[in-house]
C-alpha cells in the first residue's frame, strides 16, 4: 500500500489511571499535531475527520482492546501508525480503579473484569518489547517530565517542540475533547511543570482486595522488574478478591432503561425476567 500521503497516526495507549491525559494533553499542544484527547476504551480508534496536521494524535486506553488490535485497525484504513506505550506500577492502577466511576469489576465486552484488562495489558508490553514499541514509564515522566518527553519524541522520530512543557494551544482547538481526566481537566493549565502534582507518585494509596495483590505482583512479577517496581508492596488490604459482577456493567443500566417495569418485577421476585447478559 502505498503511504506517501498518508498522515502519521501516534497511537498512545496505557491503562485506566495511568496518566495518560497529561501526557496526551502535551503532545496536542504542538502545532504539527492534532487529534483525540482521550478515545472510548469500547470502541476502535475512530480519527476524527477534520484533521489536517502531519501528525494526527489518538490516545486510548487498553481495556477491550490490546494495542496491537488497536494499531492494526488503524493499518487496515491505510494509516501510518507510531504506538507508544505508558506503563504505571499496576497496583497504583488497581488501587486507583477501585475508586473511579470507570473502573467498572464487570462481566461484559465493553466493561470487562479487572484482571482481564490488566491481562491485556500485559501482554500490550510484551508486545512493545518484542517490536521495539517506545514505553514510558509514568513516574519517571513526573519526576522528569522533559527529559521524558524528549526521549519520546526521539523514540517516535518527532522533532521537539517546546510547546509540549508551555502549553500554548487552548482546549478549542483540539479537535476531540469530549474525554479526560476530570481533575485535571478543571485543572489551571498554565504548563506542565504548574499540572504536576509532586506527591502523585511518591505513595500508592487506596485499598486493593488481598487475593488481587497477590494476582498482581506474582503475574506482573517480570514486569516489576523490567521497569524498576518493588517486587512486594505492604498496602490497606480487603479481605478476598474483587470479584467481577453484572451489576457493575453499564449494560445492566442499559437493560433498566429499555424494559424498567420487567427488571423491577423480576427484583421484586414477581416475575421470572432475569437481565443476565446475552
Amino acid at each position: 500500500m502505498d503511504h506517501s500521503s498518508a498522515q502519521t497516526v501516534i497511537l498512545a495507549t496505557g491503562l485506566q489511571s495511568s496518566g495518560s491525559t497529561l501526557l496526551s494533553w502535551c503532545f496536542l499542544q504542538r502545532e504539527d499535531m492534532n487529534g483525540v484527547l482521550d478515545g472510548d476504551s469500547d470502541l476502535i480508534p475512530l480519527l476524527p475527520a477534520d484533521v489536517h496536521t502531519p501528525f494526527i494524535w489518538y490516545k486510548t486506553t487498553i481495556s477491550c482492546f490490546t494495542l496491537a488490535e488497536q494499531a492494526a485497525v488503524l493499518e487496515d484504513e491505510g494509516h501510518v501508525v507510531r504506538p507508544l506505550l505508558l506503563v504505571r506500577d499496576v497496583r497504583a492502577v488497581w488501587a486507583s480503579l477501585m475508586k473511579k466511576p470507570y473502573g467498572r469489576n464487570g462481566v461484559t465486552a465493553e466493561d470487562p473484569p479487572l484482571r482481564l484488562r490488566m491481562r491485556r495489558f500485559l501482554s500490550s508490553w510484551q508486545d512493545a518489547l518484542a517490536r521495539n514499541v517506545p514505553v514510558l514509564r509514568f513516574e519517571s515522566f513526573l519526576s522528569q517530565p522533559e527529559d521524558s518527553l524528549k526521549r519520546l519524541c526521539g523514540h517516535l522520530e518527532l522533532p521537539w517542540r517546546q510547546a509540549m512543557l508551555d502549553w500554548p494551544k487552548p482546549a478549542e482547538q483540539i479537535a476531540d475533547m469530549r474525554h479526560g481526566n476530570a481533575r485535571f481537566m478543571s485543572a489551571d493549565k498554565a504548563g506542565l511543570q504548574a499540572a504536576l502534582d509532586p506527591n502523585v507518585s511518591r505513595e500508592i494509596s487506596g485499598q486493593i482486595h488481598a487475593d488481587d495483590l497477590a494476582w498482581l505482583e506474582e503475574t506482573f512479577a517480570d514486569y516489576n522488574l523490567a521497569l524498576d517496581y518493588p517486587a512486594h508492596l505492604e498496602m490497606e488490604v480487603l479481605p478476598g478478591r474483587a470479584k467481577p459482577a453484572w451489576e457493575a456493567s453499564r449494560r445492566l443500566n442499559w437493560r433498566l432503561r429499555q424494559k424498567p417495569a420487567r427488571y423491577l418485577l423480576s427484583r421484586l421476585g414477581l416475575s421470572s425476567y432475569k437481565p443476565r447478559p446475552q
